[in-house]
């Protein structure tokens, strides 16, 4: 039996195809870069379901849906880090790498769209690529080349009774230690030595327990190659906002001393949403009529809200089914019943905005 014959109910999804459509996008592999396959895949679902649907130029899916005045973006994303899940499909649970993190998401802001096209509104859904990756390449490319929506919803666990407000920036540094070349039995400077006694003090001054809350400044090391010669890493800090690239970069580099060398990378800005956008309400509305009880968060991680928010001064939000502590784990799972509520909390949060979108304008 296809996905689309288990379609029914005035051209609707039921459940089963609902978990069906989640189980096939999970067990095709998708990490960073190699997101095509289930790009594909999920252009021949959509447009099995009647909608508009295309791959872009760097291999995001959209579909389109609807053909109201005003255009509601749900935007998740299509890649996962890499790493083997065995993938599994069982009565109560679906496991597999990007489960949580983001298919649980994406799939259910697919299937919220595909049942929606009876509101005043037009869907535009996107699955992104290299949204773990550090460019960000397919919020970048959306946020670059598509007509600014009215609201957005990007899809990222949360739970299925939780919204989150905001998200840290990102600044990656590029670092380097080079010093004259000497006989290595010399007492002269090293590099790997003085590049590894300035990252101890930056590890004293910001440290991954940064990383433990919203408006502390979080680092780690990555990429190291020490010699004696010519060293390098690279650093990620998560930021809160208010801190620049620049000024963070002044201070790294007044920390780690001299013949160390900082350049910027990356660099992506923190975002926080206010309660009363129409899209935080919407889905907290949603949420109620669930009957759960709606909360509110701030990650200390970065999304494609992050990059879309650079320019795009919309009604915007994240929200997302699963369980955010399964993310990039290796028992990574999303609980069948979570994601069905999640999608119910989309689709009521659609009709919300339909009724609603306009009134609120920031």
């Amino acid at each position: 039996m296809t996905i689309q014959d288990l379609s029914a109910r005035e051209g609707g999804l039921v459940d089963e195809a609902a978990v069906a459509m989640l189980a096939e996008a999970v067990s095709i592999p998708s990490t960073s870069g190699d997101e095509r396959r289930l790009a594909e895949r999920l252009r021949q679902i959509a447009t099995g379901f009647g909608a508009e649907s295309f791959i872009d130029a760097v291999g995001n899916v959209h579909a389109l849906v609807g053909r109201g005045s005003r255009t509601v973006m749900l935007l998740s994303h299509l890649d996962t880090v890499p790493g083997d899940v065995p993938f599994e499909h069982g009565e109560e649970v679906v496991r597999g790498r990007g489960a949580v993190d983001a298919k649980g998401a994406l799939m259910a802001m697919l299937v919220a769209a595909l049942t929606s096209r009876h509101l005043d509104l037009r869907v535009h859904w996107v699955g992104v690529v290299e949204e773990e990756a550090l460019s960000s390449r397919g919020a970048e490319h959306v946020r670059t080349t598509v007509p600014v929506p009215d609201a957005v919803i990007v899809g990222e666990p949360s739970g299925a009774s939780t919204v989150t407000l905001g998200y840290k920036g990102m600044v990656q540094f590029e670092v380097r230690c080079d010093v004259p070349r000497t006989h290595t039995a010399t007492p002269g400077v090293k590099s790997s030595e003085t590049l590894i006694r300035g990252l101890g003090r930056l590890l004293d001054t910001f440290s991954a327990h940064g990383n433990a809350n919203f408006a502390d400044i979080g680092m780690i090391v990555k990429n190291g190659r020490f010699e004696p010669f010519s060293s390098a890493c690279s650093l990620s800090f998560r930021t809160p906002p208010g801190v620049t690239a620049g000024d963070l970069r002044e201070r790294v580099s007044t920390i780690l001393g001299e013949h160390i060398e900082v350049a910027t990378a990356y660099e992506v800005p923190a975002v926080v949403v206010p309660r009363g956008s129409a899209c935080v309400r919407a889905l907290s509305r949603a949420i109620l009529l669930e009957g759960l009880k709606p909360s509110h968060n701030l990650k200390t991680g970065t999304s494609d809200m992050n990059t879309l928010s650079r320019s795009w001064d919309v009604p915007m939000v994240t929200y997302g089914p699963g369980d955010p502590h399964q993310d990039h784990t290796d028992d990574e799972h999303i609980l069948i019943g979570e994601y069905l509520t999640g999608i119910r909390v989309l689709r009521t949060a659609l009709h919300e905005l339909d009724k609603s979108l306009g009134e609120v304008t920031s």
